[in-house]
C-alpha cells in the first residue's frame, strides 16, 4: 500500500511510471503518465466565444497542474482499466471582435478539465493476446472562467458582456464508447501500442486515437512515448437562468511514460 501510494504522488512530479504484476493467474499495472496537452478549438458562454490555440510550444506558459493514473486489473480474456486525468491551462488572452467591443479590449480564459474512463476489455488471446474489444463510458467535466477587460468609452452601444466580473460556466456530462487496442511485438526490443475509440452520449460523436512506442530494456521494464488526439463537440443550456455553454476543441498531445515489470 505504501509503494502505490508513493507511485500515485510521483505521476505529479515524474513524467511516468507503471508497476505490472501477475499472481493467482491476475494481472494488474498502475501507470502514471503525462500528456502534454495542446487544444485546438472554441469554447462560449453565453454570448461570449473564445478561440483556444494551445500549441505544443504553449504547454511550459500555459499549463498550470495536471496529473494523469491508469490502472488495469485482469484475468485470462477479461479486464476493466479506469483512467483519470486532471489539467489546468489558462491560455493567453483573446483580443474581442470590434464591433460591438470596443478596440483593445479582451478576454481570458482559465480552464480546468476532469476525464474519468472506466472501462471492460475483452482480450482476445488473454494477457498476451494482441487485440482487445473495449467498451466503457467517459465522464467529463471542463470548468470554464471567462474575464473580459473592457474600457468603455461614452457613450457606447450595449454590450454583450461587462467588464470586468468573470463569467463562469461548469457543464459536465457522460459519454459512451467503443473502442479497440493492439499490440504488436516489433522486434526483441520495440513493440507498438494503438487505442481508437468512438461513441455517443451528450456530447456528437466524440472520437479518440493514441498510439504509443515503446522501448523496453533487459530488465523488462519499458520506456514508452506516443501520440494522443481527442476529438469533442458539446454544448448544452445549464443552470437556473439557462446560460448557455459549449465546447468544440480537439485534444492533442505527446504521452511518455516508464513501465517497470
Amino acid at each position: 500500500m505504501k509503494n502505490a501510494l508513493t507511485l500515485t504522488l510521483m505521476s505529479f512530479l515524474l513524467p511516468g511510471l507503471a508497476v505490472a504484476q501477475a499472481s493467482d493467474g491476475v494481472d494488474w499495472k498502475i501507470a502514471p503518465y503525462l500528456w502534454t496537452v495542446g487544444i485546438d478549438g472554441t469554447a462560449t458562454i453565453g454570448e461570449v466565444e473564445q478561440d483556444m490555440d494551445i500549441g505544443f510550444s504553449d504547454i511550459l506558459s500555459d499549463f498550470e497542474i495536471g496529473g494523469s493514473l491508469f490502472a488495469e486489473v485482469g484475468k485470462g480474456n477479461h479486464s476493466a482499466h479506469f483512467d483519470y486525468t486532471y489539467i489546468r491551462l489558462r491560455p493567453d488572452p483573446n483580443t474581442l471582435p470590434t464591433p460591438p467591443f470596443p478596440a483593445d479590449s479582451t478576454l481570458a480564459t482559465k480552464l480546468t478539465i476532469s476525464i474519468f474512463e472506466p472501462a471492460y476489455n475483452y482480450r482476445f488471446g488473454g494477457v498476451d493476446g494482441n487485440y482487445a474489444l473495449v467498451l466503457g463510458a467517459r465522464y467529463l467535466d471542463i470548468k470554464m472562467r471567462m474575464t473580459p477587460d473592457i474600457v468603455v468609452p461614452e457613450p457606447f452601444p450595449e454590450l454583450p458582456i461587462e467588464g470586468p466580473d468573470p463569467l463562469g460556466a461548469g457543464p459536465s456530462w457522460w459519454d459512451y464508447f467503443v473502442g479497440i487496442k493492439t499490440h504488436h511485438q516489433i522486434s526483441t526490443n520495440w513493440d507498438f501500442d494503438f487505442y481508437g475509440t468512438i461513441g455517443g452520449g451528450d456530447s456528437d460523436s466524440p472520437w479518440t486515437l493514441q498510439a504509443m512506442f515503446g522501448r523496453r530494456f533487459s530488465n523488462d521494464n519499458r520506456l514508452g512515448l506516443g501520440l494522443r488526439v481527442w476529438g469533442l463537440d458539446y454544448s448544452n443550456r445549464e443552470g437556473p437562468m439557462g446560460q448557455y455553454a459549449a465546447i468544440d476543441a480537439t485534444f492533442y498531445g505527446l504521452m511518455i511514460g516508464y513501465e517497470f515489470n
